[in-house]
């Protein structure tokens, strides 16, 4: 009986080296650990303050190199045609018949070509067109065919024309812009 207290009572040395490996890992004598780079607390807060301050200074230096932009204001006027008076818009959307789509009229009063265009109607919806429209010449765009990010089409039942912006390019190669606002009268 004595025998198995014995057995029972001996618990493995808490200091043996096969317990503490078991508690603590592999052995920290081995050259491959000894070969892994050691980051201290200061070397850390250093590269972490670098790693930040490289895409600022980068910023800083492009910002200083690079030429300025220059947005300019293109000479256009623009016509909606077949567009409802603005009783149309009272009733609710739902009660409103319903209405065959509008044109857009852009003109291009300067003397020069525009290229690469993008006509916004009401911020939200919007054509491109790769064709230019010529020095004094003009161009119709059908109301309907103006597309909002999502996919959804400008329709004239539920939206009445607000506002036009025009982006374009100029032989010059810079940006020009046109923005034109329609007023709502009821009369």
């Amino acid at each position: 009986m004595n025998t198995n207290q014995s057995d029972t009572s001996q618990a493995p040395d808490s200091g043996s080296k096969s317990g503490d490996r078991a508690i603590l890992g592999p052995d920290r004598s081995s050259k491959a650990l000894q070969k892994t780079p050691q980051l201290s607390h200061r070397g850390l807060t250093l590269m972490l303050s670098l790693m930040c301050l490289v895409p600022i200074i980068t910023i800083f230096v492009l910002w200083q190199m690079m030429p300025p932009v220059y947005e300019g204001q293109l000479e256009a006027s623009v016509t909606a045609v077949g567009i409802p008076p603005a009783e149309f818009y009272l009733p609710h959307y739902s009660k409103r018949p319903e209405f065959n789509t509008g044109d857009l009229i852009v003109r291009n009063e300067s003397d020069q070509d525009w290229t690469h265009l993008n006509i916004q109607v009401n911020r939200h919806y919007q054509i491109y067109d790769v064709e230019p429209i010529p020095a004094r010449g003009e161009r119709t765009f059908k109301l309907d065919r103006f597309v909002s990010r999502t996919g959804a089409r400008f329709q004239l039942r539920y939206n009445p024309l607000k506002s036009v912006r025009i982006y374009a390019r100029r032989p010059t190669k810079d940006r020009a812009t046109f923005y034109h606002e329609f007023q709502q009268e009821a009369e």
